[in-house]
């Protein structure tokens, strides 16, 4: 079996496309569309169909593109094998983040990463916890980060940070003077969250609603950045993590004010899969990132 066509066909399948793949492979559509047809001719089947501009998988190119994602994950470890011998002088990481992570927490450690390994390429790829779990377990990155224990027995998981839930205002609204608030106190107050099934909503919907307390929700939003700025323009209240704050809090547009009666934890894991080598690269950066963490954010 050529491994040059394998892996023609595994992206092209895996695109959906075979312009996508030609792109991705740095081919032309002509060259991708000659592997495929070598490749089917060599075994007398048809292992994909073009309907329309959709290209779908045959019942014989599901078998193979199963034994594909095999074998090029395998080919994969053994290069990764091989660049171990070199020790950490070469080498690259995929990693996943969910958004929040990869905009607010990933900088610093992947700064810190460079700083010591300065020859490892990282890729970084964000999304959310759901996809990147399903993503894991294809093998189509190396380790992640994801905002909630995946409770998957393919996956080896460690929490890696906590990180508390608090009311930010800004420096002119009514409650900024406060060193604490109470639960009840955001009782009718106008208050901006992050959307619906996002972890982070999930928990504070589900603290508000164990204690009876109603906020007046003026604004949902998957975008922390967006929240923020309707914060510091004073419209409302948000409730987010402090490290999501902290360049605010620096600069002096916001302000964070604890709950006095309620600790509101955000916790992020980091997992792999279990089949997974685990290279000397990848096992220096697991070691950092619980290093890295292991100390209490700052103020």
């Amino acid at each position: 079996m050529n491994i040059h066509q394998l892996r023609v066909f595994y992206e092209v399948a895996k695109e959906g496309s075979f312009s996508i793949a030609a792109k991705k492979l740095h081919l032309t559509q002509p060259a991708v569309t000659w592997q495929i047809k070598g490749l089917e001719d060599s075994y007398d089947l048809k292992f994909l169909d073009r309907i329309g501009k959709k290209v779908l998988l045959t019942e014989e190119g599901k078998v193979l593109f199963d034994y594909a994602d095999r074998i090029l994950n395998l080919t994969r470890e053994a290069e990764e094998a091989l660049v171990d011998l070199k020790g950490l002088s070469l080498g690259n990481l995929r990693i996943a983040s969910t958004f929040t992570f990869g905009d607010f927490y990933l900088p610093a450690l992947l700064e810190t990463f460079h700083r010591r390994y300065p020859k490892i390429t990282i890729q970084i790829s964000t999304g959310n916890s759901s996809q990147i779990i399903e993503n894991t377990l294809l093998h189509k990155n190396d380790l992640a980060i994801i905002a909630h224990d995946p409770s998957e027995e393919k996956l080896e998981v460690r929490e890696i940070i906590t990180d508390l839930l608090m009311a930010i205002v800004s420096t002119s609204h009514p409650l900024a003077k406060r060193k604490s608030i109470s639960l009840k106190e955001l009782n009718g107050q106008r208050l901006l969250l992050r959307e619906k099934g996002s972890l982070h909503r999930s928990l504070i919907d589900e603290i508000l609603a164990r204690r009876g307390i109603s906020p007046q929700i003026i604004m949902e939003s998957a975008s922390t950045s967006a929240i923020k700025k309707m914060v510091e323009n004073g419209v409302a209240i948000a409730i987010l993590s402090q490290q999501v704050v902290k360049k605010e809090m620096k600069a002096g547009s916001l302000i964070k004010i604890p709950f006095s009666d309620a600790q509101i934890t955000y916790r992020f894991y980091l997992i792999h899969h279990k089949d997974k080598y685990l290279s000397r690269v990848l096992k220096a950066f697991i070691e950092l990132a619980i290093e890295f963490f292991r100390k209490p954010w700052p103020d």
